[in-house]
């Protein structure tokens, strides 16, 4: 167990000690949130409101539409801040009413959007207006969402028009219109908490890329750890005075304790810069991270990382050079990979019979388990057998890793063949 902690030690501050580590830490945080919020600052940088020209046969009628318009939300978050809704559509539309809805006046359109003077229009005919299918014409197409919202608005103002023939007041109309907001909260227990389906994505999203980066980028650290020091043949001095799985142990735990210190910070500089700031968001408003989601995570992170970099160390052992180790290495990522993939239907059903077996199986255990107990919590017993059964798959790994890490690292200039390592396997001692 000595030989064990001085080599965790000795991993430890060889590589918190160095520039790299320090400038990574510090910087890496800033670096993400300045690329994440870059692009959508400089989609909005120079933007000009979109010149929309509404054609219906009254202009009492367009008139009408192009209130509802720029008074509509496009999305239910925009709909919280509604002062500040209101100045930013009407930033992104200038919206005129054209009240002359003939073939003529299309052609007129078409030819102004030709030479920019207009960007789109949008034929709203009572003859399209009765048949329900009204035409957005412009040079770009419009998204979905706005598809949607200008349905949505569109739909209401033929309502309201069918109920005023029928004797329906204004104010009735809005009250009957009016649709039903649905509260969501999530129960933990005895617990409640209002948390909003994109804040929880954004929880599994950024948590299970922070466990896939470290398990690759540390992972391949204890790789090149290995190499580095089978050719320089400082493995024959060690292996002296301890065995193949304390060495194999104390640098695992080593570069571990290195990427355990990296999240805490970031983590710690999160909470300090960036969840404020999250927060202030409509749709993220609601962000909730449990103790009990950190918890897992902490705990899911250092099994997982155990895990593949346990097979990591062992392909290091087998290899001679750090390019035969990346043609080795896609066996690891591959089960890593797949649960990455695995992301949409974990969020969309993390309950499902295929989410929960393969969540019990111990290489995809650690994202897949994580992702299902911030989306929706298994029962305990779950969450305790998937932890055993990565316990189990490490101690198994660990002991047959160290019998090829034993011989491994003393074989030069000779990359070995499957039938080798099996030998290995069975007659090398840890």
């Amino acid at each position: 167990m000595r030989n064990t902690w001085l080599i965790i030690k000795r991993e430890y501050l060889q590589r918190v000690r160095t520039r790299a580590f320090l400038i990574l830490t510090l910087l890496l945080p800033g670096i993400m949130t300045v690329l994440m919020a870059l692009p959508a600052k400089m989609a909005t940088m120079g933007a000009k409101a979109e010149h929309l020209v509404l054609v219906t046969s009254t202009r009492e009628f367009g008139e009408q539409v192009r209130q509802q318009l720029l008074a509509q939300p496009i999305s239910e978050e925009a709909a919280e801040g509604e002062g500040e809704n209101k100045k930013k559509m009407e930033d992104r539309y200038s919206i005129d009413v054209d009240a002359n809805p003939t073939d003529a006046e299309r052609s007129a359109l078409r030819q102004k959007i030709g030479t920019h003077e207009i960007d789109d229009y949008l034929w709203l005919a009572d003859d399209a207006i009765a048949a329900h299918n009204v035409t957005w014409n412009g040079r770009e197409m419009p998204s979905g969402r706005e598809k949607a919202w200008l349905s949505d608005t569109l739909s209401r103002i033929a309502l309201q028009q069918a109920l005023a023939k029928k004797g329906v007041t204004a104010a009735q109309a809005d009250e009957m219109l009016t649709p039903v907001k649905v509260d969501s909260f999530r129960v933990e227990g005895s617990h409640e908490s209002k948390n909003s389906g994109g804040a929880r994505i954004l929880e599994i999203v950024v948590m299970i890329m922070l466990i896939y980066m470290a398990v690759l980028f540390y992972g391949i650290s204890v790789m090149r750890s290995v190499l580095e020091e089978k050719n320089s043949r400082i493995m024959e001095v060690l292996l002296s005075s301890a065995t193949s799985t304390e060495l194999m142990a104390g640098k695992i735990l080593g570069v571990g304790a290195v990427g355990l210190t990296q999240i805490l910070a970031w983590t710690v500089m999160a909470g300090m810069f960036v969840l404020p700031s999250l927060a202030m968001q409509p749709n993220l408003s609601s962000l909730e991270l449990s103790p009990f989601v950190f918890a897992s995570f902490a705990v899911f992170f250092l099994l997982g990382y155990l895990l593949y970099s346990t097979m990591y160390a062992a392909i290091g052992a087998i290899t001679t050079t750090e390019q035969e180790g990346q043609q080795l290495q896609f066996l690891i990522v591959i089960p890593l990979v797949l649960s990455v993939f695995m992301l949409m239907p974990l969020i969309r059903t993390p309950d499902s019979a295929a989410m929960v077996w393969m969540s019990m199986i111990p290489f995809f255990a650690p994202i897949v388990m994580f992702g299902r107990i911030v989306m929706q919590t298994p029962p305990l017993w779950q969450i305790l057998l998937c932890v055993v059964l990565l316990i189990g798959t490490e101690v198994l790994l660990l002991l047959l890793c160290a019998r090829i890490y034993r011989i491994g690292v003393l074989i030069y200039g000779k990359r070995a063949t499957l039938p080798e390592v099996l030998k290995w396997l069975k007659y090398a001692k840890a």
